[in-house]
């Protein structure tokens, strides 16, 4: 919701400085969407480095008196 208020108030901003037309809100818009899109790409989550985060594969928990995880033969 923040974001959409910020791109409004740029809009409105915009069309207060160099007049309300067409032309200005699209400019406007389009030079939001870029610069939106740009930091879209821009974060550290959508490019992963080797070594830069690590993922747990399995994950095993053994809860009780009997150890069901060891077969011993007797």
């Amino acid at each position: 919701m923040v974001p959409l208020i910020l791109i409004g108030a740029a809009v409105v901003g915009a069309c207060l400085i160099f007049g309300y037309s067409s032309f200005v809100v699209g400019f406007v818009l389009m030079g939001a969407g870029i610069l939106g899109l740009i930091v879209f790409m821009s974060t550290p989550g959508t490019v992963r480095r080797p070594g830069e985060r690590e993922t747990v594969i399995e994950e095993r928990h053994f809860i009780g008196d009997h150890d069901d995880h060891r077969h011993y033969r007797t």
